[in-house]
C-alpha cells in the first residue's frame, strides 16, 4: 500500500518513518478517527452506528515482520494478523458515511494441538465466562463508547449482523436516545400475548412465520460473484409482531420483522433472502418495517469498506511493514481513506447534491477550489458540471486527479483511492505553503 499512495523513494521513506516511530500510538490513530467523525455530526440528527468483524490476514508477509507484538493468529487458527471492529457511522436519513463512532482491534494467541475432549473442555470454559471477558463483549463495548462521538446526535440506532445477537446487547444497550437492531441468529424463545390474554412462549421463528402479511416490498440485491449471487430487484414479503424477550430475570420489550424474498423471484439454484431482525424502535405498520429493513440493508456499507481496505483496494495486507504495530496503524489509517472514498463513489450516484461542508475543513474545501481550476478543460464537457462545494464537485475533482476522464462512465473506487491519495499531498503542501507565506 505504502507504494501504491507514495510519488517517490523520499515520500516511501517518510510513511515508514511516521508508522514505525515510536511515539505514535494507535490510539492517537483511533482518536483522530473519532474526532474527524465527531466534527461531522448535525446536531440532532439520527446516525446509524454499523458495527462487524474482519480479519487483516498477513500471513503472506510473515517472514517480513520483524516485531509481531499485535499480532497473533486469526480465525483460522494459524494464520498471522489480527481482529478488527469498526462502528461505521451512517446517517439513517441519507446515507451519508461520516466515519468511525469506535474501532477495536486484539488478536489471539496459538493455542497448541489438541484432542477432541481437550476442545470440548475449553468451549466449555469460555461459555462460563462473565460477558465482559469474551471477545463478543466487543459489541457492547463499541456501542456504549459510540455515544460518547456521537453525543450530539438525536438519535443512534446500533446495527449488527447476526454475529451481535447477544442478549446483553438489548440489556445494556438502549437508552431514550439509542436503539439496537440486530439480525436475529437463534430461533429463541420469545414470550407473546394470545388471543385470551394470556402470556405463552414461543418459538421466534414459527411465531414470526404465523403472523399475517403486512405487505410487500421490493428490495434490490447487487450480485456477487464469490457468492454465487445473482442480482435482481426481490419481491418481499413483510411480517412483524411485538415480543418479549425473557432474559434472565429481565424481560426486554422488541418488535420483530420478517422480510422474506417471494419464490418467484428466486434464481433457480439459489436460496431465497430472508431476513428477520429485533429492534428496539416501534414497527407497527409496513412503512416502519421497511424503514427498519432498509437501516438493516446499509451494512453493506461496512461490507464494501472491508472489500476497499483488502486486495480489490489499498491492499493492506500486502504490505511490507516491519511491525505489528505499524500494520495495525497502517490498516486504521486506510479505513479513513476507504470511508472518504465510499462517500464520494455513494454521493456520484445521487442527483440531488449533497451538503460538502460537514465532511470536508474549510482549508480542504478552499484547496479543492484551486485544485479543480486545474482540473477542468477548455470545452464544457470538460468542466465540473455540478454545484460548487457539493460533494458530487468534490468527486469530479477527486476523480480527475485519479485520472479518470469526463466522457468516461463513472469513477470507480480504485480510481479515487488513486486521486484522494494524490489530493493528500497537494494539500499538505498547500498547507505547507500557506503557513510560510501567512
Amino acid at each position: 500500500m505504502i507504494h501504491r499512495i507514495s510519488s517517490d523513494e523520499a515520500e516511501q521513506r517518510s510513511y515508514y518513518r511516521l508508522l514505525h516511530n515510536a511515539n505514535l500510538e494507535t490510539a492517537h490513530v483511533q482518536d483522530y478517527l473519532y474526532a474527524d467523525c465527531r466534527r461531522q455530526v448535525v446536531s440532532g440528527a439520527h446516525y446509524l452506528c454499523i458495527q462487524d468483524t474482519t480479519q487483516p490476514n498477513f500471513e503472506r508477509k510473515r517472514k517480513h515482520i520483524s516485531n509481531q507484538a499485535g499480532l497473533g493468529v486469526i480465525g483460522d487458527g494459524r494464520s498471522l494478523g489480527f481482529f478488527l471492529h469498526p462502528s461505521l457511522v451512517v446517517g439513517a436519513d441519507d446515507g451519508r458515511v461520516l466515519g468511525f463512532s469506535n474501532i477495536q482491534t486484539w488478536s489471539r494467541a496459538a493455542l497448541p494441538p489438541m484432542t477432541e475432549a481437550e476442545k470440548k473442555q475449553l468451549r466449555v470454559q469460555k461459555k462460563a465466562r462473565p460477558i465482559c471477558e469474551k471477545e463478543s463483549y466487543r459489541w457492547q463495548t463499541a456501542a456504549i463508547q459510540s455515544k460518547e462521538v456521537l453525543r450530539e446526535a438525536g438519535q443512534m440506532t446500533v446495527v449488527c449482523d447476526r454475529e451481535g445477537d447477544i442478549g446483553d446487547l438489548f440489556l445494556t444497550v438502549p437508552d431514550e436516545r439509542t436503539h439496537v437492531l440486530v439480525r436475529s441468529s437463534t430461533n429463541r424463545k420469545v414470550r407473546v400475548s394470545s388471543e385470551n390474554g394470556q402470556c405463552q412462549d414461543t418459538l421466534l421463528f414459527e411465531h414470526l412465520s404465523a403472523q399475517a402479511l403486512v405487505g410487500k416490498y421490493k428490495l434490490k440485491i447487487k450480485g456477487d460473484i464469490r457468492q454465487k449471487r445473482v442480482g435482481r430487484v426481490a419481491e418481499m414479503s413483510v411480517r412483524i409482531s411485538r415480543v418479549a424477550l425473557p432474559l434472565g430475570d429481565q424481560i426486554v420489550h422488541l418488535y420483530a420483522v420478517e422480510a422474506k424474498e417471494e419464490e418467484s423471484t428466486v434464481p433457480p439454484g439459489e436460496e431465497a433472502v430472508h431476513w428477520r431482525v429485533l429492534t428496539t424502535h416501534v414497527v407497527e405498520s409496513l412503512e416502519q418495517a421497511t424503514t427498519i429493513l432498509d437501516w438493516y440493508a446499509m451494512r453493506w456499507n461496512i461490507e464494501q469498506l472491508f472489500r476497499l481496505i483488502k486486495r480489490k483496494g489499498l491492499n493492506v495486507e500486502d504490505s511490507d511493514m516491519e511491525t505489528g504495530k505499524a500494520l495495525i496503524q497502517l490498516t486504521l489509517l486506510s479505513l479513513y481513506a476507504a470511508a472518504k472514498i465510499l462517500l464520494l463513489h455513494l454521493a456520484s450516484k445521487e442527483e440531488v447534491p449533497q451538503p460538502i461542508q460537514q465532511t470536508f475543513t474549510p482549508e480542504e474545501i478552499e484547496c479543492l477550489t484551486a485544485v479543480g481550476t486545474k482540473c477542468e478543460g477548455k470545452t464544457l464537457k470538460q468542466k465540473n458540471p455540478y454545484p460548487p462545494s457539493s460533494l458530487q464537485w468534490c468527486y469530479w475533482i477527486i476523480a480527475r486527479l485519479g485520472g479518470w476522464k469526463p466522457h468516461e462512465k463513472q469513477a470507480g473506487v480504485i480510481t479515487l483511492f488513486r486521486g484522494w491519495s494524490d489530493f493528500q499531498k497537494i494539500f499538505d503542501g498547500w498547507c505547507l505553503a500557506k503557513n510560510f507565506v501567512s
